[in-house]
C-alpha cells in the first residue's frame, strides 16, 4: 500500500536506518567509551537486538503467508527460503518462524512486550513455551479456559520486570497455581498425564555403528527416566569422590581425580558420563534382565581357548544372535565375570566343534559373606565401598582357566580396578589377606 501510494514503507526505511547506524559504528572502538557509556551502549544494544528480532519475525510471517515471497519463490518454508539465501541454517530459521507464528496468532501481550522492550527474547521464548504447554493438543475435558490463559499470559509478561528467563521458566511451569489456584490441581494432573503420554510416544533410541570401534547412541526418553539415569551416572562421576588418592576409582576408566590415565589431564564431564554409562551397563544385574534366547546376557567367544586363558589375540562376541563384535582377549576375560560366556572351540576352518560350559555367577550370599571381611575394593589404597564393586574371579585358577566360582576365588574390585585385573599391561598379585596390588608390565 505504501509503495502503491508512491511512498517508502516504514519497515524499508527502518532497515535502511539500521544499516546506516551499523555502518557508522563499524570502525569505532568501544574501548574509548566512558564507563557509563559502555553500560548504556550494552543495555540499549541488547534491547535493540530484541526489537530487531521482533521485527524480523513479523517480516518472516509476511514472507510465509499465503501468497507471500516464500510461496512466490517456490520455497517450502520461510526457514528454507532464508537458509538458501543467507545460509543461516534451517533449524535457527524454523525456530524463529515458529516463535513468530505463536506471537502473531496466540500470544499478543508477549508480542507487544517484545516490541516495547518490556520483554526480552529469551523471556519471550520461555513464556510462549509455558503457555503453549497449556493449549497444544488437549484432549476433550483437558482444555484450560480462555480467561485463565489470558491471566496467565498477563502475569508472566508482568513478571518479566523482576525475573530472568530461567526464573520465568520455573514460574511458567506452575503458572496455574498462581492464576487459577482453585482448579490448578485438576488442570495440572491432566497436563501431567498428557505430558507423560506425549513423552512415551516420543521415546526413541537408535544405535548406529561408526565403523571405528565405537557406536553412536541417540535417543529421546521421558524426563523422569533421564533424571534417574543422570542420578545413577553421577554416582560414578561426582567430584565429591575425589579424596586425593590416586588409586581410587569412581568410573570404570577414571580415578577419584577424574584424570585421563593416558595423559594425566582431567577428563571432560561428557566423557566421564560416557564412561560411567559403560560402567553402569556392566554393573547391571543380569538376573534382573529379561531372558533373551534363554539367558540374560549370552556371549559366544570364537577364540582359541589357550589364547583366551593367556589373554592373547582377539575374539568375536555374538551379542544378539546376529551382530558380531571383535574384542581383545582381556576384554573377553573381564566380561566373563559379569555375563554368561560360552567358549566355542573352532577347527582350522573356523567351524565350531564343541561348546564348553557356561560360567556361574557369584551368589548374593557369597558377596555378603565376603563383605564381612572386605568392606571396600580389595585393591590396596582404594576406598570404593564393596557394595559398588564387581565380583571378580581372582584366584590362582580363574574361571576362564577352568576354575570354579567358589568363595575363596571371589575378589571384590571397583570397575576401574576390574579393568586393570583384565588389562594385559598389568600383573595382579593377591596377598594372603585378600589385598590386591597391580604392577605395570615392563
Amino acid at each position: 500500500m505504501w509503495e502503491q501510494a508512491g511512498g517508502e514503507h516504514p519497515i524499508t526505511r527502518a532497515v535502511a536506518m539500521i544499516d546506516a547506524a551499523l555502518d557508522l559504528a563499524a570502525s569505532a572502538d568501544p574501548m574509548y567509551l566512558s564507563a557509563q557509556a559502555q553500560r548504556d551502549a550494552l543495555l540499549n544494544l541488547t534491547r535493540a537486538v530484541d526489537g530487531v528480532e521482533s521485527l524480523r519475525m513479523r517480516v518472516m510471517g509476511a514472507v510465509g503467508a499465503p501468497g507471500g515471497v516464500a510461496e512466490t519463490d517456490g520455497a517450502r518454508s520461510v526457514a528454507g527460503w532464508l537458509d538458501a539465501r543467507a545460509r543461516t541454517g534451517y533449524a535457527a530459521g524454523r525456530a524463529a518462524e515458529k516463535l513468530g507464528e505463536a506471537l502473531a496468532s496466540r500470544w499478543h501481550l508477549v508480542a507487544e512486550g517484545l516490541e516495547s522492550g518490556a520483554v526480552n527474547l529469551p523471556q519471550a521464548r520461555v513464556i510462549v513455551k509455558a503457555l503453549d504447554n497449556l493449549v497444544v493438543d488437549p484432549l476433550p475435558g483437558e482444555e484450560v479456559p480462555a480467561e485463565v490463559l489470558t491471566r496467565a499470559e498477563a502475569h508472566l509478561v508482568a513478571e518479566c520486570a523482576k525475573f530472568n528467563s530461567h526464573q520465568l521458566e520455573t514460574l511458567g511451569a506452575k503458572i496455574l497455581q498462581t492464576v487459577a489456584p482453585d482448579t490448578c490441581e485438576e488442570h495440572e494432573r491432566k497436563l501431567l498425564e498428557r505430558a507423560e503420554r506425549r513423552a512415551n510416544a516420543a521415546t526413541r533410541l537408535t544405535i548406529r555403528r561408526r565403523g571405528d570401534g565405537a557406536s553412536n547412541l541417540s535417543g529421546v526418553v521421558p524426563d523422569h527416566v533421564a533424571a534417574r539415569l543422570k542420578t545413577y551416572l553421577e554416582a560414578w562421576t561426582s567430584p565429591k569422590q575425589d579424596d586425593g588418592k590416586e588409586a581410587g576409582a569412581a568410573t570404570s576408566l577414571g580415578s577419584f581425580k577424574h584424570l585421563d590415565p593416558a595423559t594425566g589431564e582431567r577428563l571432560p564431564q561428557e566423557r566421564l558420563m560416557g564412561l560411567a554409562f559403560c560402567a553402569f551397563l556392566e554393573a547391571a544385574d543380569p538376573a534382573r534382565i529379561p531372558a533373551h534366547g534363554g539367558a540374560a546376557t549370552k556371549v559366544l567367544v570364537t577364540l582359541d581357548y589357550e589364547k583366551l586363558r593367556d589373554q592373547l589375540g582377539t575374539g568375536w562376541i555374538l551379542s544378539n544372535g546376529e551382530d558380531l563384535t571383535e574384542v581383545t582377549a582381556h576384554t573377553v576375560r573381564r566380561m566373563a565375570c559379569q555375563a554368561e560366556i560360552i567358549p566355542v572351540v573352532l577347527d582350522s576352518d573356523g567351524v565350531p566343534l564343541a561348546m564348553g560350559r557356561k560360567s556361574r555367577f557369584f551368589k548374593t550370599w557369597q558377596r555378603d559373606a565376603h563383605m564381612l571381611t572386605h568392606q571396600t575394593c580389595q585393591t590396596v589404597g582404594c576406598s570404593i565401598p564393596a557394595l559398588w564393586c564387581e565380583a571378580h574371579h581372582g584366584g590362582e585358577n580363574p574361571w576362564v582357566g577352568g576354575g570354579n566360582t567358589d568363595l575363596d576365588e571371589l575378589v571384590l574390585l571397583c570397575p576401574f580396578h576390574h579393568h586393570k585385573a583384565h588389562d594385559p599391561g598389568y600383573t595382579t598379585h593377591k596377598h594372603a589377606n585378600g589385598d590386591v596390588r597391580f604392577h605395570r608390565r615392563t
